[in-house]
């Protein structure tokens, strides 16, 4: 099954050892996803690796970065500003609701819901938007820095 089964949207290959509706045996593997991270970060300064963070899971990037941020910060012992602390929490719950906005959206498309699906990308737009107003781009963002974030929000945000 897969990886262009419509229950895995080219995520996932699994073989299935069936016996009629019954599956007796199944084996995932899940290498259509998997960006090399580690080894590519092996040769690579922390701030240089910062940038590959996004692209782990592009959906919802935001944690990915401030998740390799919050890691890199408390090894080397590096304290974030109280504001900075707010903004990536902000920034991450977006980055959630699109994501999930994102998530509902496909599955409706896959009942057949078309309507659903169209209310949920027409909000998950409006994240996307405040998200390129904010750092410049609507999927890899490159805001959280090692020990903040890259700028203040405006008075608009």
């Amino acid at each position: 099954m897969g990886p262009q089964h419509p229950a895995t949207h080219g995520v996932l290959r699994v073989d299935l050892e069936l016996d009629g509706e019954t599956i007796l045996k199944c084996t995932p593997h899940v290498g259509y996803l998997h960006r090399g991270f580690d080894k590519i970060a092996e040769h690579r300064t922390y701030a240089q690796s910062l940038i590959l963070s996004d692209r782990l899971e592009y959906i919802a990037a935001m944690a990915n970065k401030v998740g390799y941020c919050f890691s890199v910060e408390k090894l080397l012992g590096v304290s974030v500003p109280l504001r900075a602390k707010y903004l990536r929490t902000m920034v991450c719950e977006m980055s959630r609701i699109a994501s999930q906005l994102l998530w509902l959206a496909t599955h409706a498309l896959d009942i057949g819901a078309m309507t659903v699906f169209l209310y949920c990308f027409r909000e998950r737009e409006v994240l996307l938007e405040l998200f390129e107003e904010l750092c410049g781009a609507r999927l890899t963002f490159s805001y959280p820095r090692i020990g903040g974030v890259r700028q203040d929000v405006t008075r608009h945000f």
